[in-house]
């Protein structure tokens, strides 16, 4: 698994950060989760295709989140890409979606189902892989949370405990590492647990879209391998505010994060007002306010940061 950071500002653009969109990338396809304005533009500069696109999520019609999916549903038609794509988010989606579409005469040349979310949330995804959960937030229009949980995986293949159980190499060894058993030629069945090691746990990714209460939400998830928060202040900046806009502070969500066990906390979704350096407020004051509250791994993300989760659940 791969994240792909395409936005991590807030509101609004600066000259380093676009606003917000994130690609997760699994086996060769890839899911977006929210799509600000020049998304597409951030992904030229990627190894990611559109024809390769399966689904959308967006966690809410603020327009830093959303205004970019008009554009790249184009593009991607105009690419020539044919698979389908799903497009999960709250009510309201699809009557923006359509009446964008409609009113440009933007014709798609590929089959587009959009999936509302009802306010209470609820699962979106459940195949052989994973699932996906949909969590309400605390915002001012309803927003979600993405909670996906991988299904445990086959342990890793002994290729010699194999080979001396008389498996030749080739397609057998894809098929016992999938947890399959195969059938020798002399007849003997060859169990996937025989020459296996132990199953590894599937990982869990939240990936939270704006949320003043990240408690709540990391209350309903519990320890993820890996979550994506917002931090769009720091304390001493929400307090000369005096109003969060339904945002966290970098010192809300490291606390929660640590209090519910979250192994690896990446952070995003920064106001405008921090700088990457400089004399004034920087990034690295959210950083200190965050490290401060939370002792997992941290990221502090930016535009165009790839970062894989391991097989393990660990960030690199």
């Amino acid at each position: 698994m791969e994240l792909t950071f395409l936005g991590t500002s807030s509101g609004a653009p600066t000259t380093n950060r676009n606003v917000t969109g994130l690609a997760l990338r699994v086996d060769g396809r890839w899911d977006l989760f929210d799509c600000g304005e020049a998304t597409q533009h951030q992904l030229m500069r990627t190894p990611l295709s559109l024809s390769k696109l399966r689904r959308i999520f967006i966690s809410h019609l603020h327009g830093d989140h959303c205004f970019g999916l008009f554009g790249l549903l184009g593009s991607r038609s105009m690419d020539g890409a044919t698979t389908p794509l799903t497009i999960f988010g709250p009510h309201g989606l699809r009557a923006m979606v359509e009446t964008v579409l409609d009113a440009s005469s933007t014709h798609l040349a590929f089959d587009m189902e959009i999936q509302e979310v009802g306010e209470g949330g609820g699962s979106v995804i459940d195949d052989e892989a994973m699932t996906v959960d949909a969590v309400p937030l605390t915002h001012r229009v309803t927003s979600f949370a993405w909670s996906l949980n991988e299904r445990d995986r086959p342990g890793h293949l002994d290729v010699e405990a194999a080979r001396a159980a008389g498996v030749h190499d080739g397609p057998m060894f894809g098929r016992l590492q999938r947890g399959e058993s195969v059938e020798l030629d002399d007849g003997r069945t060859i169990d996937a647990l025989d020459v296996t090691g132990p199953v590894r746990p599937g990982r869990q990714i939240v990936i939270a879209g704006d949320n003043s209460a990240p408690a709540a939400l990391f209350e309903r998830t519990g320890g993820a391998d890996v979550a994506v928060h917002e931090a769009t202040y720091t304390e001493p900046v929400l307090a000369t505010i005096g109003d969060d806009h339904g945002h966290s502070t970098a010192a809300r969500v490291a606390s929660a994060a640590s209090a519910h066990g979250v192994r690896n906390l990446i952070l995003t979704h920064f106001s405008p007002r921090y700088a990457d350096s400089g004399s004034g407020l920087t990034i690295g004051d959210v950083r200190d306010e965050a490290r401060a509250h939370f002792d997992g791994g941290l990221h502090l993300a930016r535009d165009l940061d790839r970062v894989e989760i391991s097989s393990d659940g660990s960030i690199d």
